[in-house]
């Protein structure tokens, strides 16, 4: 058995990193909150002021220092530091979407495997225990009556609310609700359906997109999502239907700072264990296979992706 990893430093210095994975750090009794590093190192010295630990002149000094790094970074800047962390033995605790790409996805899945190091992916809704009691209910019922036969879900945030805090995040500006919004639904879906074989998309207004997915062995789910939703129509559902009946994902009343600590607990016991995590990168990389999936089917021209409806 391995010793569980008690020094954590956080590769972000955002509004995430900050008040999220920083926040938890701090506050947690059997870990110690290294400090921060980011592409500024004046801004990470900000933070550290701000929430503990001490500011690191790079991403790869504070590596050098840790145990285990929180990444709370665009995804496209998240995947390389996550692998360059993993290859230096370094346990890794990314957050969603892993990467932009099925490739930097892969890079991270091997790197974790070469280091031989825990990795655990912060899909928010699967830290809550409102969420998980309700997911175990799910899979009872489907072992008693049958699997699920469908399931649809909404996600939509609404960042161009003044004050919202991800308002000015430029890759989620680029990419819209598909890479944001996207893996928390399919991390709810992907616990009651079985892997994503093949997808169809259309877009909607803004950066909507309407994702109708196929799953082995049958089942069909659909995903409808935006992150600029006007006031008043963000929020999330999601239901699942099939022999068991039909039910309605609940919410949950915990705080992401607390599913954070759980996040943290579970990556210390997986270091400690050797047990793989379920939601560790290999399950991140099959959502950033789905995702991309979408886009490239996104991408086709409107003649080959749609059919158009006969008019008078």
């Amino acid at each position: 058995m391995n010793d569980a990893p008690r020094r954590f430093g956080v590769l972000g210095t955002g509004h995430w990193a900050r008040t999220c994975h920083g926040a938890a750090l701090a506050a947690h009794p059997d870990v110690e909150l290294v400090g921060f590093a980011g592409r500024d190192p004046a801004r990470a010295a900000a933070v550290a002021e701000q929430v503990g630990g001490r500011a690191f002149a790079s991403p790869e000094e504070l590596i050098e220092q840790v145990d285990a790094v929180t990444i709370a970074l665009p995804p496209h800047v998240q995947a390389p530091l996550a692998a360059r962390a993993a290859r230096a033995g370094r346990h890794v605790l990314v957050d969603k979407p892993l990467a932009l790409d099925v490739a930097a996805a892969d890079d991270v899945v091997a790197a974790v495997r070469e280091g031989g190091v825990a990795s655990v992916t912060y899909t928010t809704y699967l830290f809550q225990p409102d969420v998980t009691r309700w997911l175990e209910r799910m899979r009872a019922l489907a072992a008693e009556h049958g699997p699920w036969e469908g399931a649809i879900a909404r996600w939509a945030g609404t960042i161009d609310v003044p004050g919202n805090p991800y308002g000015a995040s430029a890759w989620r500006r680029e990419r819209g609700g598909l890479w944001d919004t996207g893996p928390h639904a399919l991390s709810i879906l992907r616990e009651l359906l079985p892997p994503v074989e093949r997808v169809s998309a259309g877009r909607g207004v803004r950066d909507a997109v309407n994702v109708a997915l196929e799953h082995a062995g049958g089942a069909g789910s659909a995903l409808s999502l935006t992150l600029t939703a006007p006031a008043g129509a963000g929020g999330s559902f999601a239901t699942v239907w099939g022999p068991g009946g039909r039910h309605d994902l609940p919410r949950f009343h915990g705080t992401p700072q607390e599913g954070f600590t759980r996040a943290v607990d579970q990556l210390r016991e997986c270091a400690a264990t050797g047990r793989e995590h379920l939601l560790g990168v290999g399950r991140a990389r099959e959502a950033v296979a789905v995702l991309a999936a979408v886009e490239e089917h996104l991408a086709r021209p409107a003649g080959e992706r749609t059919t158009p409806v006969p008019r008078r």
